[in-house]
């Protein structure tokens, strides 16, 4: 926990070398509060459609779970975001709770959690290569005018194109056989554990609706994300447009999610401030947006999961 600590304080110091600490709170403290409350909605929504689409995916693996159970699992996720590594470390928790008292199919419980943030990391990058393959195509001229525009794009959509040439040749049994797969799997040591990962996600090969309707309510979740940040950053006096925050938020989003800092604090700031600059804000409203932003949802929502936590059965049998 210290260790942890200590690399968010870093990352923090660092950016406050850039950017006065006053001027932060400063604008903070002038957000607009309607602003703030539809950024809220919608991050309230996006809880929402992640307990169904985790619902969907567990009770698709085996996994006998209700949705009430979703809900307050990934509310609690938010809660244990604040003390472990990254933006996923509610992800372990979720996945830890939801198999500790299982005798079978721990294996399908775990990768329904690890299959939900994969679905949900995919739909965010495919909403942000769409609206950067629109915008390049659209105003060419703006597009060139933000420097590393066209790396983004290249590295955002590139990894959308490998990603689903990956899903389909793990659905297709005759590629698989074409290009010896098989085989080549054989080789690879720890022959136990890609037996129990094939097992679990053989589920979603066979159960392939349930994973295409995962997919679809994850592009409203993530549209939900991307719009509680852009009111977020918009009730501090940002002038990016909601385009610009569909690049941003999903890129700075997946990024957040290396296990480098509690919920990615430090990193988020950075980047959002590295971004905003770059697409002609100020790097003051992009360091206090992401601030605010993380404020609101991870500590915010955070606190919920955290009354959630300690009213739980789950606690009183941790």
């Amino acid at each position: 926990m210290l260790l942890k600590a200590a690399i968010a304080g870093v990352l923090i110091y660092f950016i406050l070398q850039q950017v006065n600490f006053s001027e932060i709170v400063e604008i903070i403290a002038r957000a607009d509060v309607s602003k703030l409350l539809l950024g809220v909605g919608c991050w309230f929504v996006l809880c929402l459609l992640g307990a169904v689409r985790w619902y969907w995916l567990a009770n698709a693996a085996a996994v006998s779970i209700s949705f009430t159970r979703s809900l307050k699992l990934v509310f609690i996720g938010f809660f244990f975001n604040n003390v472990m590594f990254g933006s996923t470390g509610g992800d372990v928790m979720r996945a830890y709770l939801v198999t500790k008292d299982m005798q079978e199919n721990r294996w399908r419980a775990v990768l329904s959690v690890i299959v939900d943030r994969v679905i949900g990391l995919f739909a965010l990058l495919t909403i942000a290569s769409f609206v950067l393959l629109s915008f390049s195509s659209t105003s060419p001229e703006q597009f060139a005018s933000i420097p590393g525009l066209y790396a983004m794009r290249r590295f955002v959509v590139g990894f959308v194109v490998i990603f689903v040439c990956c899903v389909l040749l793990y659905m297709s049994a005759r590629a698989r056989r074409f290009l010896h797969i098989k085989s080549l799997m054989s080789k690879l040591p720890g022959q136990e554990l890609i037996a129990k990962i094939h097992d679990a996600l053989s589920l979603y090969r066979t159960r392939y609706l349930t994973t295409i309707k995962a997919f679809l309510i994850s592009v409203p979740l993530q549209l939900a994300g991307i719009s509680a940040f852009y009111f977020i950053a918009t009730a501090i006096g940002s002038s990016l447009v909601l385009r610009d925050q569909a690049i941003i938020f999903p890129l700075v989003q997946t990024a957040s999610a290396v296990p480098i800092a509690p919920a990615g604090w430090g990193i988020g700031e950075q980047l959002y401030g590295w971004f905003f600059e770059r697409f002609g804000d100020t790097l003051a409203i992009g360091v206090a947006a992401s601030v605010l932003f993380r404020l609101i949802t991870q500590i915010g929502f955070g606190l919920i999961g955290g009354l959630v936590w300690v009213t739980s059965s789950d606690r009183r049998t941790h």
